[in-house]
């Protein structure tokens, strides 16, 4: 995934976020509007109502409450993105940059925008091993010292998430 579509991603988070922001408010207007109304049409007051049976009161799960995960702090992340790129650069020493290749692409995608030259070099797999090993010692000084934090973070899970060989491995 590149950098614009994860621009287009955030910009389609951030659109639904306003959207249910709008929601709420146009509820809540509702709600209000309603009960003046209702005001209004009764003059004694609001009628007494019977309590309403809740699932909770019968011991039934009504689901579960999602909540966002904290961030991790940038230094975390920039520590554990050198952790995993040094692993991967013993790796392409010992094996070559083919063994590699779900984690070098993903490097190339998350500095694509910082170094589209070194980004496309890393991943032409018709170029010699030498200039990819090259591009890779160049990227990962990117990575580690040029590259922002939302696009550092956005390169550790994809180095964390597992391989799509289907093997279980880890990417990095």
């Amino acid at each position: 995934m590149n950098s614009m579509t994860r621009d287009v991603v955030r910009a389609m988070e951030t659109q639904r976020a306003v959207d249910a922001q709008q929601r709420r408010l146009v509820g809540e207007a509702r709600r209000a509007r309603k009960a003046q109304r209702r005001a209004e049409r009764d003059p004694a007051g609001p009628r007494r109502r019977l309590p309403r049976l809740r699932w909770s009161r019968l011991g039934v799960q009504t689901g579960t409450a999602l909540t966002a995960a904290p961030r991790p702090a940038a230094e975390d992340v920039a520590a554990a993105v050198a952790r995993l790129l040094d692993g991967v650069a013993d790796r392409v020493l010992e094996r070559g940059t083919g063994s590699e290749r779900p984690a070098l692409q993903a490097m190339a995608d998350a500095v694509r925008v910082v170094a589209p030259g070194a980004a496309d070099a890393l991943v032409d797999w018709d170029g010699s091993e030498a200039m990819r090993v090259r591009a890779f010692s160049v990227l990962h000084g990117v990575v580690l010292h040029v590259l922002g934090s939302e696009d550092r973070a956005w390169l550790l899970e994809q180095l964390e998430t597992p391989g799509s060989s289907g093997t279980g491995q880890w990417v990095a």
